[in-house]
């Protein structure tokens, strides 16, 4: 999906910029639709980075204890940050659906449009939150992804 998204994203960008330099007549809605494209892709990228484990992270401590305590760290960790997402997802969902009735100033898009990125963002690190969780109960936890 990011792939697509980026691809389009590229797509609008390019016409954005031959239209405003070549043909010197800006379109208004290449730049919003870029915006949103942008957010999307971000949150939906933090999101599947972290199931991968793939951010940046600083490991000094953890790989310096023994496995349990890692094991510890990690599902301290996760369960963290799966808590705050689980936390505060019913007041973002009620700002997102608040942000219907706004719109963009462009193409006139519900601003739910926009902000629904973050609560599929939360709902995905819930989702990651809760395999890894359960990968991390199993005793074969050190060779899960």
């Amino acid at each position: 999906m990011n792939a697509t998204a980026f691809a389009v994203l590229f797509g609008v960008f390019m016409l954005q910029i031959f239209y405003r330099y070549v043909l010197n007549h800006p379109l208004s809605w290449t730049q919003e639709i870029a915006e949103i494209l942008y957010v999307w892709i971000v949150c939906v990228g933090a999101a599947t980075i972290v199931a991968e484990r793939e951010h940046v992270t600083f490991s000094l401590v953890y790989v310096s204890v023994k496995p349990k305590l890692r094991r510890i760290f990690a599902i301290a960790g996760t369960g963290l940050v799966t808590l705050v997402m689980l936390v505060t997802l019913p007041g973002n969902l009620d700002y997102i659906l608040f942000t219907f009735r706004q719109k963009t100033p462009t193409l006139r898009l519900p601003m739910s449009v926009v902000f629904s990125a973050f609560g599929v963002f939360m709902v995905l690190i819930i989702i990651n939150g809760v395999i890894r969780l359960y990968r991390l109960s199993r005793s074969d936890w050190e060779k899960q992804p």
